[in-house]
């Protein structure tokens, strides 16, 4: 198990069931002489740049709205990057909606403190991939010793996972505090995790409240978790807490926590950093028109269709009942899913490709290595990652370029047809960070590879990146764990450098 301790971090957890009393930690357009005075962090006065407080909400409705107020200090050159706010929404079918932003600058000059205000029309739009793009205010008056904050609001359709809020940054942190208010009908797991990671044998006694939740009626469940004040589970150091939250609000606060940008041990130094994730457990109930969202959000294959398509699908229903799926649920949903399982049993012409590549004669490893380099030579990946094969195999070929899911599903398919023990391997790249693997968290993986098993030996293949040597994966890839899908032996494998 994976533990390390924060070093003088004090938090402070308060919980409330009817509303936010406290006056929020700060407020927009008010800074202090005070607060150009801090240059230091621990008496270290070479920090580029300090924040001094990253205040926001999070509340379910009928969209999931968050706020967030960031007011930083810069106080040298290295520190003016942080000027350039940066705020990604997910474009693709109007998913988000940036509904204010805004920006101040904040400089003394001769005793006297000088504004300069952005709004959101003086920001710009740049695009980060077909799904999303990002918001940039660039600070412009902003030079060492000013102090800069921003401000905006966000309509989302994200109601099965929600955004993380992280604690920690890479540069020192005063004051980080996060309100998050769940409303009916939803039920959501809420997992505050500050620098461990379980033991198996502490999975282990998670998977058995979780099974419970399962297993228990509405009104045993409402029962013991007002009992355990909604604490659905806490490792022995209280470092990794889950709470089930339904019409309830909660404040978390940290302070004082120390810029980090690499620790040992972490491929993302993210996954180090104290965080809260919410994943959507349950909502089921007779919904009304303006909870269409979440009907369609909650569907299966969501991204499927455009956000017209399945209005139009779903008109006559106001039902929904969502719960998240076991390991063994997700399993079996993605072997019969049209874009992952059914395109390993569908035709795909693969007769030219054996008969050119292989013979009876070769060994095991032998064809492998012949169909991995087929692979990696005639199929051109786009540079996207994808777990899916959102086009049928024999298409997605003629079309040219691929995704690397249609490369490396292609390649499971030869390699079963070959008569080799294949199978996908879900992966997430580690600049994600490392995956959920208390529960199937969808739409957390980005990518597939194959796993091989010849005799007593495992080969992990990504034929996707051409720069992969036979058996070798690319760093993003490694330290990392996946989840192989088969119908009897799926389960976690662990990746690690050869």
């Amino acid at each position: 198990m994976k533990k390390i301790l924060l070093l003088v971090i004090a938090f402070v957890i308060v919980s409330k069931s009817s509303g936010f009393t406290e006056k929020a930690p700060l407020k927009w357009g008010k800074v202090s002489v005070s607060e150009f005075e801090i240059n230091s962090f621990r008496g270290d006065k070479n920090v580029p740049a300090i924040i001094l407080c990253d205040y926001g909400n999070i509340r379910t409705s009928y969209r999931t709205f968050y706020t967030r107020h960031v007011r930083i200090k810069i106080n040298n050159e290295k520190g003016l990057k942080y000027a350039r706010i940066e705020i990604p929404f997910k474009y693709k079918e109007k998913h988000d909606d940036i509904t204010v932003a805004k920006a101040n600058v904040y400089t003394m000059k001769d005793g006297s403190v000088l504004k300069y205000q952005y709004k959101i029309n003086d920001a710009k739009t740049e695009i980060i991939d077909n799904e999303w793009r990002k918001l940039v205010f660039d600070l412009e008056p902003a030079e060492p010793g000013s102090v800069i904050e921003y401000y905006y609001e966000m309509a989302s359709l994200d109601f099965v996972k929600l955004d993380t809020w992280y604690f920690q940054s890479e540069i020192p942190t005063l004051w980080s505090e996060v309100r998050f208010d769940v409303t009916h009908p939803f039920h959501y797991l809420v997992t505050f995790q500050q620098g461990e990671f379980l033991s198996r044998d502490e999975q282990a006694n998670f998977a058995e409240k979780l099974q419970w939740l399962y297993d228990a009626n509405r009104f045993e469940r409402r029962g013991q978790m007002a009992k355990q004040k909604n604490v659905l589970y806490e490792s022995p150091s209280k470092n990794y807490r889950i709470y089930l939250m339904n019409n309830m609000k909660k404040k978390i606060v940290m302070k004082n926590l120390p810029g980090v940008t690499n620790i040992d041990g972490f491929v993302s130094v993210k996954d180090y950093y104290p965080r809260l994730k919410f994943d959507l457990f349950e909502s089921s109930g007779n919904l009304p028109y303006f909870y269409r969202p979440l009907l369609l959000t909650a569907t299966e294959d969501y991204d499927t269709k455009s956000r017209r398509q399945w209005m139009i699908s779903n008109r006559a229903s106001g039902f929904i009942h969502y719960r998240l799926a076991s390991w063994m649920d997700f399993n079996t949903k993605l072997l019969a899913n049209e874009r992952f399982g059914k395109r390993l049993i569908k035709f795909y012409n693969y007769l030219p490709v054996l008969e050119k590549n292989i013979n009876d004669n070769m060994a095991p490893v032998e064809k492998m290595q012949n169909l991995f380099r087929y692979a990696q030579d005639s199929l051109t990946w786009n540079g996207k990652y994808s777990m899916y094969a959102d086009r049928d195999l024999n298409k997605a070929k003629e079309a040219g370029e691929l995704t690397s899911g249609e490369i490396n599903l292609s390649l499971i398919y030869l390699l079963r047809k070959a008569g080799l023990d294949a199978d996908p391997l879900l992966v997430r790249t580690t600049d994600l960070g490392l995956p959920q693997t208390l529960y199937p968290v969808p739409d957390q993986f980005n990518h597939v590879i194959a796993v091989v098993t010849v005799g007593d030996e495992m080969y992990l293949l990504d034929a996707a990146n051409k720069e992969n040597a036979f058996g070798r994966l690319a760093p993003e890839l490694l330290n990392t764990t996946g989840w192989r899908v088969d119908k009897d032996n799926f389960g976690w494998i662990d990746i690690s450098p050869l």
